[in-house]
């Protein structure tokens, strides 16, 4: 099991324009970040988000420039750079990522029993493309359509491992081009950081090894709701179903355990066909620009859908800080510490978990 504890060194915000400008003046966020682990060692980097606003409206929501690029000690990587952009009134959004990452993972079989003494460790080179648009049908409501492009490749593996026998699907590699229509609703009152409002998606998908063939279907259902409570403090929950038929490379899989979802296990330390997690969380107002926040979740995996509701079920709980870094627009940086059956996990990033 990764345990790895991480450290922002340092938060600079660069601003062109006053806190109570409402206008599309950009503002820049730097992050230096260092974490640690054993089986990384050492890791290095920085993540940069420039934030704006298309046109003069203030009604419209933040756009963003993002990159993120970091090694470690052992010679993994992971960097991307994200444009994410909505049009003047919230009419369209559209969202270009480019992903490339190198880092260690523990994979221990597939399905709900899969047994900690069978963990072994593994690391893909995982390339990823993804393109979206989203367009207003009426009020909250969007049209989704996209496309991401996933190859991976298996650097390296555990001598003694299954994943060394190339039995598992997906070993030694694998490409998959996915297409994406669905439904998304969307009245949040603020895109990173909510305190009222519904963010919820269907998002049908088929994707296969090649373009207009071999195509396996999934579905992927998410919903989340954020309510005020009192003048500060925000109470959020967040349903999640992940789910296809036909074959899935491993490292695709419907998976619980992540730094968003689930937090205290590993990421993929159970994957399945299928997967579901609720998680609730209560944030706190802040106090010279710092605040709390306290969560707790549980998640499946199972081989069929019918299986889902029968269990066993992973509880997760946990507690976390977060910064204020750009008070106008809610831009927070995160640090988590969750707590899974037998395991735990410390984790960063800019933005809310959900």
């Amino acid at each position: 099991m990764l345990f790895a504890a991480g450290l922002l060194l340092s938060t600079l915000v660069l601003q062109d324009a006053p806190a109570t400008d409402t206008t599309s003046r950009s503002r820049l966020t730097a992050l230096p970040v260092v974490s640690y682990s054993d089986v990384t060692g050492i890791q290095y980097g920085a993540t940069a988000l420039l934030g704006f606003r298309a046109g003069s409206d203030a009604a419209t929501r933040a756009s963003s420039v993002s990159a993120y690029g970091s090694r470690t000690a052992k010679g993994h990587a992971k960097v991307y750079a994200q444009f994410d952009r909505w049009s003047e009134r919230n009419d369209t959004r559209r969202r270009l990522r480019l992903e490339y990452m190198s880092y260690p993972l523990p994979y221990f079989g597939i399905g709900a029993q899969s047994r900690e003494s069978d963990e072994e460790w593994y690391s893909s080179g995982v390339t990823t493309v993804q393109l979206f648009s989203e367009h207003r049908l009426k009020g909250p409501a969007y049209v989704h359509v996209g496309g991401r492009y996933v190859r991976s490749r298996l650097r390296e593996s555990g001598a003694d491992g299954v994943l060394g026998l190339d039995d598992v699907p997906g070993t030694p590699g694998s490409s998959r081009l996915i297409w994406e229509l669905g439904l998304v609703i969307d009245s949040r009152d603020n895109v990173g950081s909510p305190r009222r409002g519904t963010w919820a998606r269907v998002i049908p998908s088929f994707g296969g090894s090649r373009p207009t063939s071999d195509l396996a279907p999934r579905l992927t259902m998410d919903a989340r709701r954020y309510y005020p409570v009192g003048e500060h403090h925000v109470a959020a929950i967040q349903l999640q179903y992940d789910g296809g038929s036909g074959s899935m490379p491993f490292d695709l899989m419907p998976m619980i355990g992540a730094d968003t979802a689930i937090r205290g296990y590993a990421r993929g330390r159970y994957r399945d066909q299928h997967a579901f997690t609720a998680q609730g969380e209560f944030r706190s107002g802040y106090w010279r620009k710092v605040g709390a926040v306290g969560f707790a979740g549980a998640g499946t995996v199972a081989p069929s859908f019918s299986h889902v509701s029968k269990g066993p079920w992973f509880p997760s709980v946990g507690a976390g800080l977060r910064y204020l870094l750009v008070p106008k627009d809610r831009t927070v940086a995160r640090l988590d510490l969750g707590i899974g059956r037998g395991s735990f996990g410390i984790s960063l990033g800019i933005g809310e978990a959900f």
